[in-house]
């Protein structure tokens, strides 16, 4: 058995654009300042958030199925 350790970058890259990751800190900025005051995001704030969350737990599954392929060729 065999371990792989990915540390990540956080670098823009093909599967996450700078504009989405400013975009994530932004919104996840503005959400720790509502939740520290007792409140939340707005419901297309929130949105906006939960999808980019998703897209980056996509890129990074992606990041990681092409360095397998990489380290397998």
């Amino acid at each position: 058995m065999s371990t792989l350790l990915i540390i990540q970058s956080f670098r823009p890259d093909w599967f996450f654009s700078a504009f989405q990751q400013q975009r994530l800190s932004d919104l996840m900025n503005l959400w720790r300042t509502a939740r520290s005051r007792g409140q939340s995001l707005s419901p297309e704030q929130q949105a906006e958030l939960d999808k980019l969350v998703e897209a980056e737990l996509k890129a990074a599954t992606a990041r990681t199925a092409a360095l397998v392929q990489q380290l397998n060729q």
